[in-house]
Order: structure tokens, then C-alpha cells, then sequence
């Protein structure tokens, strides 16, 4: 029931192809930069903020400032019922 109830927008946000690229880059790197993910994905910084943002809301992604960056990250606690993501490893 969990998967279908709680995790239907994270699974819905992966859904998008630069979205997806996203989740898997910043799963192997660990956390990235918006500048970094910019590079990667060869996108405008609007849109790969936009993206950021919309996985940020859903709970797969978390986020620290350092200084003038913002560092984004797996979330590996699901944010609807605390326990273990069942997307990132």
C-alpha cells in the first residue's frame, strides 16, 4: 500500500527524462551543485532549478546552502512516513 499511496509522485517525478538523469547523477556523485548539474545535463540553470525544485517538493531530494551554492542530495528517509526510500539504495 505504501508504494501506491505515498510514493506516486516520487515514481511520477522520475517519470521525466532530465528528472531521471538528475536522480541518478546526484545517486553516484552522492550531492552535486546546481552549477554541476547544469553542466551535466546541458540545460539553463532556470530549468535544471525547476526540476531540482519539483523533486525537492516530492521528498526524493534534499538540499544544504553552502555559501552562495545550494548542494542537493538523495533523501534516503521517505518524508511522508519516515522510514527507508524504497527508490534510492
Amino acid at each position: 500500500m505504501r508504494m501506491k499511496t505515498i510514493c506516486t509522485k516520487c515514481f511520477k517525478n522520475l517519470g521525466v527524462n532530465s528528472r531521471s538523469k538528475l536522480f541518478s547523477h546526484i545517486e553516484a556523485k552522492g550531492e552535486c551543485s546546481v552549477s554541476e548539474l547544469t553542466k551535466f545535463l546541458g540545460l539553463r540553470q532556470p530549468t535544471v532549478s525547476y526540476h531540482l525544485k519539483e523533486m525537492l517538493d516530492s521528498g526524493l531530494l534534499k538540499k544544504k546552502v553552502s555559501g552562495k551554492s545550494v548542494i542537493y542530495s538523495m533523501n534516503a528517509m521517505c518524508p511522508h512516513d519516515g522510514k527507508s526510500c524504497v527508490i534510492s539504495k
